[in-house]
């Protein structure tokens, strides 16, 4: 009764902001109900149904209400429409219509995000109309957006290299019934210049996270390990291995982040080291080259923290603190957890210890339950979650995009299955293995970040 896919995370090379960057490829040209030719990774749904998920849309529900999550009154709850809600009547109340999930690559993370829109779409009514990869060609990405448009597609979840935005936007602008949201990158127009954001203004809502932030976590955690586990090392002999990419602002993000709390737990800014992976490349082998280097230069250091950035990246560290001897020194977290899930079932632990995760059906749920708003008129992308508009990014011309903010959760081997196994039983799917293992409760976590930041205000 219980069950969901995961995965965070992350992002792969320069087009947005987290992901766990697998290599891979998915299919190449759309076809209705098509799907990816990627192999799902261990903790996917592979698109079955789960029996939670049969009972739910089995299950009697309140035939008067009239939105999801609907106010007391019987409005709506701009603010909750989004979110499934299990007492509501999607095949009575919500239109049918198809949806289509596309991508600029077909890497594992992305064929896990489309595991569970695949998932999400009979609980919301709606029809899977496939997962394509354009596998990087952008101009792919276009001709695969219009060819499903012109196949009757309404519904979309994008992930483009964000530097297309304008382009796809360009398409979406000819066909106002159709509606769409994206996933790893804010979606933005490119524009430059004083006062605009990096990467342009807004043009539709983002659900996500804040990158800066997300650094500050990981390395909030690494700071309580070496408080935890060496408490008597002086600072001043501690390295910090930050493996970077400069060229996407959003992942460059997290380096600020992580050289913030790294200097107020009393580290040494010339102990901290960035591995930029820029020239290398954000496989593993390019975290290999731009890391391997830094770590055998100083032997002096002894004790090392590391962001890794995200999963590949992150494995790679770990395999150079192996090759140096200091894996039982050393501590590795990434704002992902994929791959790190997958060592740890394979009975494989190192010094990459923990990951800052979120589940993938957790990230796809407000999503996808965006996309049903907008389809059925329920809410705009102008008034859905009023309580996230960012004042100073919002979009230009009168536009309130919203930027909702997912929740995270910090996992290592003694937790992890405890948290996916909750994922499971909050979205009603079946991806884990470890219900004889874990007894969950609902609320064990949450699915939603409670308090919208100060900052948003401002």
């Amino acid at each position: 009764m219980k069950k969901i896919l995961a995965l965070v995370l992350v992002l792969v090379f320069a087009i947005g902001l987290c992901a766990c960057g697998e290599t891979g490829a998915g299919t190449t040209a759309p076809a209705a109900n098509s799907g990816s030719s990627s192999t799902p990774a261990s903790g996917s749904t592979g698109g079955q149904q789960s029996e939670a998920a049969k009972e739910i849309l089995a299950a009697e529900k309140d035939t008067e209400k009239k939105f999801p999550n609907q106010n007391e009154d019987g409005t709506v709850n701009l603010d909750k429409v989004a979110h499934f809600d299990t007492d509501f009547d999607y095949a009575a109340n919500a239109k049918h219509e198809k949806l289509a999930y596309l991508a600029a690559a077909g890497t594992v993370l992305y064929q896990l995000s489309a595991d569970a829109y695949e998932h999400w779409c009979p609980l919301f009514n709606l029809e899977w109309a496939g997962f394509v990869s354009s596998n990087g060609d952008s101009d792919m990405y276009l001709t695969n957006l219009q060819t499903y448009i012109d196949q009757g597609v309404k519904g979309f979840i994008l992930d483009p290299d964000s530097t297309i935005f304008p382009s796809v936007l360009s398409i979406l602008e000819q066909h106002p019934d159709v509606f769409w949201m994206s996933q790893m990158s804010p979606p933005r127009d490119g524009a430059v210049g004083d006062g605009i954001p990096v990467g342009g203004n807004l043009i539709n809502n983002y659900v996500g996270f804040d990158n800066v932030e997300s650094g500050r976590v990981v390395t909030r955690r690494l700071v309580e390990w070496k408080n935890e586990v060496y408490p008597d090392v002086p600072w001043d002999e501690v390295g910090f291995l930050m493996l970077d990419y400069s060229l996407s602002p959003p992942l460059h993000d997290r380096y600020t982040g992580s050289l913030e709390v790294f200097l107020e737990a009393g580290g040494k800014e010339s102990n901290f080291f960035a591995a930029d992976c820029v020239s290398t490349g954000m496989t593993m082998q390019g975290g290999l080259d731009a890391a391997g280097p830094i770590v055998s230069s100083h032997p002096e250091i002894t004790y090392w923290l590391c962001n890794g950035l995200f999963d590949d990246l992150a494995q790679a560290a770990a395999s150079i603190f192996d090759q140096q001897g200091l894996t039982d020194t050393s501590a590795v977290c990434v704002f992902g957890g994929s791959a790190l899930i997958q060592q740890w079932d394979a009975g494989q632990e190192d010094s990459f210890r923990f990951a800052v995760y979120t589940a993938q059906t957790l990230y796809a749920e407000p999503i996808i339950g965006a996309v049903v708003a907008f389809l059925n008129g329920w809410a705009t992308p102008d008034n859905i979650w009023p309580s996230w508009v960012k004042q100073s990014d919002k979009g230009i011309d009168g536009h309130t995009y919203s930027q909702l903010l997912l929740p995270t959760v910090p996992i290592e081997h003694d937790n992890y299955k405890q948290y996916l196994e909750w994922t499971d039983l909050y979205t009603h799917a079946n991806a884990w293995p470890y219900d004889n293992e874990v007894t969950v409760n609902f609320d064990d976590f949450s699915p939603f970040v409670e308090e919208v930041p100060a900052s948003y205000a401002a």
